[in-house]
């Protein structure tokens, strides 16, 4: 297999696809946790983003490019917004996709007069970056040991994806635009698309294990409460049992009888 950036594209494209088939019959196994919702749509533009960008190799058009990039900028936002609700927190999805017009707006507008390449790759950095480094905070700042691996797994990914906003502008600067993902056509590949398509991998991954942990602990959460609710009623069942159990004081006919009057004291 050659790996060039045909290649990538469509692995990107099929990756994505299975993870958005996958997020999607999880969201529908567990209605519940709406961070698959919010995953699966995500992984759904991914691979959209991807599909318009490999219709850009053949048919090079400006529009392609905006969707690209438009695609690209909803499904980070969604990711994030995932993440939030995962851990209970408000979804933004609203502001979330106001950002995006105007990005879009912005993004196409420089396509359309020519901007320089410095003031799209700005472009990128200011609209990409803070939605990538939200999935990392997200993350980082729910300290809970009982994540383990899977937070770990989530935080290199995001950590990948973040350093992967600043990769157009590096580019410029570099003089090796041509190499960027959504700069231009990239007519050779380089390991800039690898470690891209890696953290992004990584990121998926590790957000539906992530989920799972999330699941299985909020399971033997609410299992130890009822086992402890469970105790409690039966220690209250053998409580009244036991008093149940007293004898009382009655006659034959099974009358209470009168409890004895005590003399009350003489005055001396």
């Amino acid at each position: 297999m050659k790996l060039d950036v045909a290649t990538f594209t469509s692995l990107w494209l099929v990756t994505f696809l299975c993870c958005a088939l996958v997020t999607t019959a999880l969201s529908r196994m567990f209605a519940h946790v709406a961070a698959f919702r919010f995953w699966s749509i995500a992984f759904y533009l991914l691979a959209a983003s991807s599909a318009c960008f490999a219709l850009h190799l053949s048919w090079p058009t400006d529009v392609l490019l905006v969707a690209t990039a438009t695609l690209a900028l909803q499904s980070r936002l969604l990711i994030w917004s995932g993440t939030r609700a995962l851990f209970g927190a408000s979804t933004p999805w609203r502001a979330g996709l106001g950002v995006t017009l105007l990005f879009c707006v912005l993004y196409g507008s420089a396509l359309l007069f020519k901007a320089p390449l410095m003031l799209r790759a700005l472009l990128l950095v200011m609209f990409f970056l803070p939605c990538r480094v939200g999935t990392l905070y997200e993350v980082c700042r729910r300290r809970r040991p009982h994540l383990g691996p899977a937070r770990l797994t989530v935080i290199i990914g995001s950590a990948i994806a973040s350093l992967n906003a600043v990769v157009p502008l590096t580019l410029v600067l570099l003089d090796r635009s041509n190499m960027s993902l959504l700069l231009g056509n990239p007519r050779s590949t380089s390991a800039v698309y690898a470690v891209v398509f890696a953290g992004d991998l990584l990121l998926a991954i590790g957000l539906i294990v992530l989920a799972f942990k999330c699941l299985v602990v909020e399971r033997d959460m609410l299992a130890t409460l009822e086992r402890g609710a469970l105790e409690r009623l039966a220690r209250n069942r053998e409580t009244r049992a036991a008093d149940n159990e007293r004898p009382a004081l009655c006659d034959g006919l099974g009358h209470d009888l009168a409890t004895p009057c005590q003399p009350l004291p003489k005055p001396g």
